[in-house]
């Protein structure tokens, strides 16, 4: 294995250790994404200073706000990254708001979408950005209204970041959708199909050779008996299309990578499956070969939150459902059915 892949595995375990010792009652998915951004930085995770910055977080925003629910651990950690905490959380905050105003629910996606504005230093263009990300939303909400949900509002807020226009955003999208889905006939689900889209629009070159390079190691994984996810960890084989190392070499260090993570606490099979450790070892290594660590990290991160929110909910529906079990009998198979999807 490549050394600094090495290295990179070796800091994203100490990360998630300290932190998760720190903040042990935050969902252990959240510990790992913050784990992974010192990881990203080349940083040793700082508990100290991320203490610190949870108490200017807190005397700049209201108890309520988005940006001290699901994403906390992510902001916390960037702040901590920043030369100036109170600077990076007051534009944060400022963006925020400007991208829920008018709106009818916030949500974290929202924050992290600002998180990206201000991580790019555009904050003063927050406005227009804005605008140019609602005109890409509401043109995918016309051509996929059934997969464009609000977990893709990060990732079109990193489309609206590009220097393309928006027609030529959604043409990229939709050409590489149906690419993949017709031609290539990629047996992943339909939502990450379209994230990964989402993905490739925000690179130049050819949609269709990026696609076909997708296709490529994807089919290697699958040549090498490690089948890659179809679901949320599909989205993150975009990350990998720029790697100036040739695709066998590429799967190579990804599964290097996986079987290094596997020994590591917090990866073990016990505690997740191998296509999430072939997830979060091809985003190390696109980091070790010189991909945008912003693209890559948005793709974790929204997953990620994705996770913990749908968790979340499913946890509140079966509560609910038990304690209205007295009442209605067929409480008991709606929480089965709950607990399947879990």
């Amino acid at each position: 294995m490549n050394e600094a892949l090495n290295d990179k595995c070796e800091l994203l375990l100490k990360n998630c250790s300290a932190i998760h010792r720190k903040y042990f009652l935050n969902d252990k998915l959240l510990s790992l994404m913050a784990g992974l951004i010192f990881a990203s930085a080349d940083k040793e995770a700082d508990t100290d200073r991320l203490k610190e910055c949870k108490k200017i977080l807190e005397k700049n925003t209201g108890l309520l706000s988005n940006l001290r629910a699901n994403p906390e651990l992510v902001i916390l950690s960037k702040m901590a990254l920043s030369d100036d905490p109170e600077k990076y959380i007051k534009n944060v905050s400022d963006v925020y708001k400007k991208i829920h105003k008018g709106t009818q629910f916030e949500n974290s996606y929202m924050a992290l979408a600002a998180v990206l504005i201000c991580d790019f230093g555009r904050q003063d263009e927050a406005e227009d950005l804005i605008a140019k990300a609602e005109q890409i939303k509401s043109l995918m909400n016309k051509e996929h209204p059934v997969l464009t949900s609000t977990e893709d509002t990060s990732f079109i807020m990193l489309l609206a970041l590009t220097e393309k226009s928006v027609d030529t955003i959604i043409k990229d999208i939709d050409e590489a959708y149906d690419y993949l889905k017709r031609t290539c006939k990629v047996k992943a689900s339909s939502d990450a199909v379209q994230g990964l889209c989402e993905v490739l629009a925000i690179s130049y070159g050819d949609t269709k050779e990026k696609c076909d390079k997708v296709v490529r190691i994807f089919n290697t994984f699958s040549d090498r008996g490690a089948k890659f996810g179809t679901d949320s960890e599909f989205i993150v084989l975009g990350s990998l299309i720029n790697a100036n190392i040739d695709t066998d070499t590429l799967v190579n260090e990804v599964l290097e990578a996986e079987a290094r993570l596997k020994d590591l606490k917090g990866f073990k099979d016990s505690e997740m499956d191998r296509k999430k450790r072939m997830m979060y070892a091809s985003m190390l290594v696109a980091e070790v070969y010189g991909m945008q660590s912003a693209v890559i990290g948005n793709s974790i991160i929204s997953n990620a939150l994705s996770t913990v929110i749908t968790k979340q909910i499913a946890t509140a529906v079966s509560i609910a459902i038990n304690l209205a079990s007295a009442a209605i009998p067929s409480g008991n198979d709606k929480d089965s059915e709950k607990e399947q999807t879990k």
